[in-house]
């Protein structure tokens, strides 16, 4: 997200700061260990290694398999992590 927010347009921060927001969600829940499923988090830190690795068709594989599969897990942080795929993808 760092990366992204350095080299996002400043046309782009409201974006980039609501993505933000999301994320921090995702976190909360990963700190409190509570709503996500071990294979759940197990896959969202495969999802960070693509996207350290600039692999962003396999972070977008993995975001669509847990929206798709696992639904029920999902709340307002899955658009932050689509949105910083897609940033990711944009801000070489």
């Amino acid at each position: 997200m760092q990366r992204v927010k350095a080299r996002a347009p400043t046309s782009f921060k409201a974006q980039v700061n609501d993505a933000e927001r999301r994320l921090n969600i995702l976190f909360d829940h990963l700190n409190n260990e509570d709503l996500l499923k071990p294979s759940t988090v197990e896959s969202m830190a495969e999802l960070a290694r693509a996207l350290q690795a600039r692999d962003y068709d396999t972070a977008q594989a993995i975001h669509l398999d847990i929206f798709t599969n696992r639904n029920d897990e999902c709340g307002n942080w899955m658009v932050g992590v689509k949105r910083l795929i897609g940033m990711s993808r944009a801000t070489p």
